[in-house]
């Protein structure tokens, strides 16, 4: 068997241990080097938290989050938005800021205090399709993905393996990128490789597959990862009866629609499927279109929400809040004590914030809920949301 042939029976899954020790080990100073020009020009990435410190106003300095639209909500300065840029260039950016609207000079100096952490989702015609752990600060290939999944099925079409992710700037899409890995492996030119994010999604697809196909792709936390039949009527219920259910891991406030677009980009549809199985919100059970992929991340990807429980409750304060059809309204007081004698459940409020800063206020008989069994009035509860149970005779009521 000469050289070309080895590789490819790897790939095949034939052979992981001879190329693993002839290839990768052989190339191990190569990463280490990479390692250390990456750690240098590493690019902010929406879910990592910030170090900031400002020389001019330490009383802002603090760890800042990096949310999903790319910007840190930085102090009084408002929403900025650093996704893609170094820390140094982030700096710069909020220096500036600061200069512009408040201060004649101001120093600021940032680090990473987290890194983002997510599973890289590797699926379709590979030995072991599944999650790969991956944090923000580690490198990563496509090849080495495929190859830590076992290597390429037999039937892989792998002149066209794609990678989705997250386009960066907050919008609901993800970028399709179509790398020909039979031509790194055919020519050995690794140059064409690429490093991956964490929450890549890795797409192998087999010979003969087209996107016209009567067919979805389930993915992430599902019973039933794969390709399954699509039907005229298909939508987000029967897709998730058909593919067996979530798994325990789901993040179930965090599901999504893949479809493609005529550019070839995907545009992401999100799905509550808190708000469709807990609150009964039909809104949520979206049709789905033939060719699309249904996603459902790991709540391991997420940095665990917190809501705030005030007024007349048994266990007031911060509490996580667990993914799935129990983080509602209602079911969180339940499940920290409930409410005191003073307490009136009629008229509980959710106050939340926009991502644009604005703020709502939502009104919830927790005591109805409770007296009849009607859940589906229940609230789904985001990320810091206060809930606030009032006594009675207070807030004008």
């Amino acid at each position: 068997m000469n050289f070309m042939r080895i590789i490819r029976a790897f790939w095949r899954g034939a052979l992981p241990g001879l190329f693993a020790a002839s290839v990768f080990l052989g190339a191990t100073p190569v990463v280490q080097a990479q390692n250390r020009d990456e750690a240098s020009s590493r690019r902010i990435m929406a879910g990592d938290r910030l170090n900031i410190y400002v020389q001019e106003q330490p009383d802002i300095s603090r760890v800042y989050a990096v949310a999903g639209d790319g910007s840190v909500d930085f102090a009084f300065a408002g929403r900025v938005f650093i996704a893609e840029m170094t820390a140094d260039e982030a700096a710069r950016k909020l220096e500036s800021v600061l200069v512009e609207k408040y201060f004649k000079e101001a120093h600021v100096d940032i680090s990473i205090a987290n890194f983002v952490e997510g599973d890289v989702l590797v699926t379709g015609a590979v030995q072991r399709p599944g999650s790969l752990p991956f944090r923000g600060d580690s490198i990563l290939t496509l090849v080495e993905a495929i190859t830590r999944s076992g290597g390429l099925a037999e039937n892989a079409a792998s002149e066209r393996v794609r990678i989705l992710r997250w386009v960066p700037g907050g919008s609901m899409e993800r970028q399709n990128i179509e790398v020909n890995v039979r031509a790194i492996l055919d020519t050995m030119d690794f140059s064409q490789d690429q490093y991956l994010r964490p929450r890549d999604i890795v797409v192998v697809p087999s010979r003969g597959e087209a996107e016209s196909r009567d067919e979805f792709l389930a993915m992430g936390e599902v019973a039933k990862p794969g390709f399954h039949p699509y039907t005229k009527d298909m939508d987000v219920i029967k897709a998730v009866s058909k593919i067996g259910g979530l798994t325990e891991r789901a993040d179930w406030s965090s599901a999504r629609i893949m479809r493609m677009r005529p550019n070839g980009e995907y545009a992401i549809v999100p799905l509550d499927l808190n708000r469709l199985f807990s609150a009964a919100d039909m809104r949520m059970n979206l049709p789905l279109q033939k060719g699309d992929i249904f996603f459902v991340p790991s709540i391991h990807n997420l940095v665990r929400a917190q809501v705030y429980l005030l007024g007349e409750v048994n266990q007031p304060g911060a509490v996580a809040l667990s993914p799935g059809p129990n983080a509602t309204a209602a079911r969180t007081i339940l499940a920290q004590g409930g409410m005191t004698q003073f307490a009136n459940p009629g008229k509980v409020q959710v106050q939340r914030t926009a991502p644009d800063g604005s703020k709502k206020t939502l009104l919830v008989d927790v005591g109805r809920i409770y007296k009849q069994g009607a859940f589906e009035e229940d609230v789904p509860l985001l990320d810091g949301d206060v809930v606030i149970v009032p006594e009675k005779g207070l807030l004008g009521l």
